[in-house]
């Protein structure tokens, strides 16, 4: 069985007197699709928050490779753990390749920079096209391959995503969720946080649901998505 990558216990979160996250464990394995289901104001942002050192927990504990999750966001990111925000968030008056680069920008190896540009370049040619182009100019899809090639410039062992799949025309999200188990394929471990309920089960190994701040439901993917009454009464779907 593969190394625990990153292992969450008992993590309770809070703004002010309102509990986000209330005791909330779970773990991601090497090599692993990971997706974390629910409703809005279920506590999946504030579970990135966390994950990411934005927001400090009210008790619990994160371990990735093994070590206490760094302080600082910009030390998540060095120890190996990327998140590709909602909303994309890229720098629409940067360039394509400008975007890219900030991606890198805590790197050293210039020479690791450049295969992993040209990578990135090979995974998504449209961007190659568009290299010299402002982000802004991008349509909502390209923004999305962007956001993601920007994490990957990183050079992650854990890519994060939140909600990648929002505000995509459906042939477009097929287009992302097989650009995500490619990544997979060539090695990346991925934590998909996703409202997007079918296509993130038919995608990850394994996955947890959550509601109101609590996890409820854990099992495979395929588990999860065969229970019809689960779906219904947590997703909607």
């Amino acid at each position: 069985m593969s190394e625990v990558l990153l292992k969450v216990e008992h993590l309770s979160a809070a703004y002010g007197g309102i509990r986000a996250l209330d005791d909330i464990s779970l773990q991601v394995r090497e090599g692993e699709i990971v997706a974390v289901l629910g409703a809005n104001g279920a506590g999946k942002s504030t579970l990135l928050k966390c994950l990411s050192s934005e927001k400090k927990p009210a008790a619990g504990s994160i371990l990735f490779g093994g070590k206490p999750l760094p302080a600082k966001p910009y030390n998540v990111v060095e120890s190996g753990m990327v998140i590709v925000p909602e909303g994309r968030q890229i720098f629409y008056k940067l360039s394509v390749y400008d975007n890219l680069q900030i991606g890198c920008s805590l790197r050293k190896d210039k020479a690791g920079i450049r295969q992993d540009l040209e990578m990135v370049y090979e995974m998504f040619p449209r961007l190659k096209e568009r290299e010299n182009q402002y982000g802004g100019l991008l349509s909502g899809g390209e923004q999305q391959m962007l956001a993601i090639a920007r994490g990957l410039m990183a050079r992650p062992r854990l890519m994060m995503l939140d909600e990648p799949s929002l505000g995509l025309a459906p042939i477009i999200v097929n287009q992302i969720m097989e650009v995500l188990k490619l990544l997979n394929q060539r090695g990346t471990t991925i934590l998909l946080i996703e409202q997007n309920a079918h296509k993130a089960l038919k995608l990850c190994d394994r996955a947890y649901l959550m509601n109101v701040g609590h996890i409820v439901m854990e099992g495979t993917g395929q588990e999860l998505l065969a229970n019809d009454q689960l779906m219904q009464a947590y997703l909607g779907a």
